[in-house]
């Protein structure tokens, strides 16, 4: 925890200390590339797979990681770092929610971005930067721990993978011919 917090300590810094034009994109940016992946799913669903639950899986993903990161951040109960430690930030500690474990931008991030990668692999690399940098974010507007944004990235990357894999056909077997009868079978 105390590495953590260090290395929160340095993210943060960074972003009260960069430009007042770096930390409007940074504050926007946050929500901005969740948004990102609406029409994400949607190019994906026109590119790749036209089936409405491949698109479905995708935004969906999202939406469980959204929703399910609340009931655990309750369990742990971890305060938010801008709440905990004297530490100046860009985001104020007022407007976001109490607790802080797992970070559920990040964790919505992930979903969206493993669902995309596994139902579209071309798009795998781009949409893992956008993962990242919202977890980046994250930390760098002072509301989350590195190590929440870690398992944010992990618990929503476990929900994509279920989402994608859900939302794929299931393999069928092709009809076997059926066995003649009275043919010997030749060893």
């Amino acid at each position: 925890m105390e590495y953590s917090a260090d290395l929160f300590r340095i993210v943060a810094g960074w972003g009260v200390a960069s430009p007042a034009w770096v930390q409007a994109v940074a504050l926007v940016l946050t929500d901005a590339l969740l948004l990102g992946f609406i029409p994400v799913a949607g190019y994906v669903w026109w590119r790749v797979d036209r089936r409405a639950r491949a698109a479905l899986a995708i935004l969906l993903s999202g939406g469980a990681a959204w929703v399910l990161t609340d009931p655990v951040k309750d369990a742990v109960k971890q305060l938010r770092p801008c709440r905990a430690l004297p530490v100046r930030t860009l985001e104020h500690c007022s407007e976001v929610g109490v607790w802080s474990l797992p970070s559920g931008h990040s964790a919505t991030a992930a979903a969206f971005a493993v669902a995309v990668a596994v139902l579209w692999r071309r798009a795998a690399a781009v949409v893992a930067v956008l993962a990242l940098l919202e977890a980046f974010l994250r930390v760098f507007i002072g509301v989350h721990y590195p190590h929440d944004v870690i398992a944010g990235l992990l618990f929503g990357a476990l929900i994509g993978v279920v989402a994608a894999v859900a939302s794929k056909p299931s393999a069928q077997r092709p009809p076997t011919a059926p066995a003649r009868t009275g043919e010997r079978v030749a060893a």
